[in-house]
């Protein structure tokens, strides 16, 4: 075979088979972006939640949503909308950047903005002084995922993570392999840790940080007034503009007292700024667990400096349900309070 038809006859293969990878793509639409794709029982799939959550976000299965980053991750949603004629989805994902939160906010706030409830974790990622703070972290961030036309989506899609997304959504729904999230979003990961191991913890709870000398309780407190805190400015007013009727709880998620000595004072800072700022949301309840108490002295709770077990998560999740019908948490590890 001459040079010049062996080289047509690759091309054409590779053109042929580049049309059928696309087109599987397009069909079985891993990421549930695709416009024209045929209805099936899809899943959340994708290992990176920032592809995975956009479609949790978009869903009109839900009317309500948690916020923020790993520490807010073991909050159930099913446990929240039991009772409470709300529909949460978790959204909180891993080392999530303020940044990235604000954006998986807006996402679910276009397409639900009556929303009854929101849930948003604070736990230090607005409290960053610095002015550069980066927007991403290393993990793939999805903009086109987070904007209204689903036309352009499909510029994104012809590539090998998209290929083996759709890979693992076919062996979803062939019933070979499972979820990586439920519909809702959770999924305890911790699970994968297996057993939990003390003298493990401990290493995570104490290696390179350094106790400072002085020990602060973190509690609201306007003691510096120069500091400047650009994140939390942008944090409440987002909160603020939320519509009237949407409920929101914001949560200071425990970290182990450890921990929280090395950034005690600037969270006490951050959080008297923050109920400033948010002084005129009606009806806003801030949930503060982070605070030197027995359940963040107790090393039994953590799984490493910031994570704690799925038995904290249960009682914060008691606390954020009494506060939504209007009940004083019952946890005495809290200090809330409700705006007029």
């Amino acid at each position: 075979m001459r040079f010049d038809t062996w080289l047509r006859v690759v091309l054409a293969g590779g053109g042929v088979l580049g049309v059928l990878i696309y087109a599987f793509i397009l069909v079985i639409d891993p990421y549930q972006v695709v416009p024209f794709a045929p209805a099936l029982p899809r899943a959340p799939i994708s290992t990176n939640q920032r592809f995975s959550y956009p479609a949790i976000a978009r869903s009109a299965a839900f009317d309500s949503a948690v916020i923020g980053t790993s520490t807010m991750r073991l909050i159930d949603p099913a446990r929240l909308s039991a009772g409470s004629g709300a529909r949460f989805a978790n959204l909180a994902m891993n080392s999530a950047t303020a940044y990235e939160q604000a954006r998986m906010l807006e996402l679910f706030m276009r397409h639900h903005p009556a929303a009854r409830a929101l849930v948003i974790g604070n736990d230090g990622t607005w409290c960053n002084r610095r002015p550069d703070v980066p927007q991403y972290t290393f993990r793939a961030f999805p903009e086109w995922m987070f904007d209204d036309d689903p036309w352009n989506d499909l510029l994104y899609l012809f590539n090998d993570k998209a290929l083996e997304d759709a890979v693992r959504m076919a062996e979803y729904l062939a019933g070979r392999r499972g979820a990586k999230y439920r519909p809702d979003g959770y999924r305890d990961f911790t699970l994968d840790f297996g057993p939990r191991d003390p003298r493990a913890a401990h290493k995570r709870l104490f290696k390179a940080r350094p106790r400072p000398a002085e020990r602060g309780d973190a509690a609201p407190r306007l003691e510096h007034p120069n500091w400047r805190f650009p994140l939390l400015d942008r944090l409440a007013a987002r909160i603020n503009a939320l519509p009237a009727n949407t409920r929101v709880v914001l949560v200071y998620p425990p970290v182990h007292d450890h921990y929280l000595q090395t950034m005690a004072v600037s969270m006490g800072e951050c959080k008297a700024r923050a109920a400033g700022l948010l002084a005129g949301r009606h009806d806003l309840v801030t949930l503060d667990y982070m605070r030197p108490t027995a359940l963040t002295r107790d090393e039994d709770n953590f799984w490493d400096a910031v994570h704690t077990t799925s038995d904290v998560a249960r009682m914060l999740e008691e606390d954020i349900r009494a506060v939504w019908r209007g009940e004083t948490p019952p946890s005495p590890h809290v200090v809330s309070w409700r705006n007029d």
